[in-house]
């Protein structure tokens, strides 16, 4: 069987199965589960999103593209997905298999563009042959693996985040505050988590953008479908933290096989002062180290300031540029000297 080419929106729920299935031969990456990349495809996704299937035990493979011009292909890439939503059963060593996806894709495609891969998860290796691909670095990403005790963590921290953080806790209590995390797991209480949620971007410079979650817009339903599909498998964590019961910060958590996918982040600008964001993941990673179901936090954002506090685990993600044929990187490198 050879590659086939269908609209996603429709054609997606029923190739789910063997999406999974794909997905679970390579690394079982919870950020390529269908239960997220089918909200992804339903709440940002249109007629133009292409699904890609080959499903010959020897060529399997299946993407989500999009036409980007004549001749160019790429992932479907919505902001709201942190790596490239493409699964293949394994890896692609030589890239032969993806070639063979870009010869196939429809108008005699000349370049497929495969987005924010992840080194440790990826189907397709930094090692390529030069004129076939092309690797692009996209953004560095942090990550901290929990080893030893918090205590041993905490302590290799810097003085600047653990003396900081005291003196918030402090102020907090002299300001007559209580704090308390709370990790909300069920599924009936999805709903209400993400509208508190939503309520701290809307308060913040995101609600000053328009770019903040909301009951109605098609953000807000994306996370609460999400969440409330994997919170049902026991595969989801909302923390908040609430100082004298009002939530100040709150954190969205996908998880599996060890690992704990910090999707997305927002807290209260007004509380500010106390750093509620930073409290909150001192008070999770307490939590996360105690864990014995967990080995790593992963943040899959670009690496600020603040990450660095946190952790000195860094790595890079990239792009992979493939092409029909071997003369068509030199000629777009030519093409682009003289843009």
């Amino acid at each position: 069987m050879t590659w086939t080419f269908q609209p996603a929106t429709s054609t997606f729920p029923a190739a789910a199965k063997d999406w999974d299935a794909h997905n679970r031969a390579r690394a079982n990456h919870i950020l390529l589960d269908s239960g997220f990349v089918g909200p992804l495809l339903r709440h940002f996704g249109d007629s133009e999103v292409v699904l890609a299937s080959n499903n010959d035990p020897e060529e399997a493979g299946m993407a989500l593209l999009i036409p980007k011009g004549t001749g160019r292909w790429e992932t479907f890439q919505p902001s709201q997905a942190p790596i490239g939503l493409i699964v293949f059963p394994g890896i692609d060593e030589k890239g032969e298999k993806l070639q063979q996806l870009t010869r196939k894709l429809p108008g005699a495609a000349l370049q497929l563009s495969v987005m924010q891969q992840d080194p440790d998860y990826s189907s397709f290796p930094l090692e390529t042959k030069e004129g076939e691909f092309e690797k692009l670095d996209y953004i560095q990403t942090a990550r901290i693996t929990l080893q030893g005790t918090f205590e041993e963590y905490w302590k290799a921290r810097g003085n600047n985040l653990r003396h900081n953080l005291a003196r918030r806790r402090r102020r907090l209590t002299e300001k007559g505050y209580s704090m308390e995390l709370l990790e909300i797991r069920s599924a009936s209480d999805v709903a209400a988590a993400i509208s508190e949620y939503g309520l701290l971007e809307s308060r913040g410079w995101k609600g000053r953008e328009g770019t903040a979650v909301t009951d109605e817009n098609a953000q807000g339903h994306f996370y609460r479908e999400v969440f409330e599909h994997f919170c049902e498998r026991g595969e989801a964590v909302i923390y908040q933290l609430r100082f004298n019961g009002k939530v100040a910060a709150s954190d969205l958590c996908l998880v599996r096989d060890g690992m704990i996918v910090i999707l997305k982040t927002a807290y209260d600008e007004e509380l500010n002062d106390f750093s509620p964001a930073f409290l909150m993941r001192e008070e999770e990673m307490k939590k996360l180290f105690e864990a014995t179901n967990l080995r790593v936090v992963e943040f899959y954002g670009r690496v600020m300031e603040w990450h660095t506090r946190w952790s000195e685990e860094i790595r890079t993600l990239y792009h992979v540029n493939c092409f029909r044929n071997k003369w068509i990187e030199p000629l777009k490198k030519l093409a682009g000297r003289f843009a």
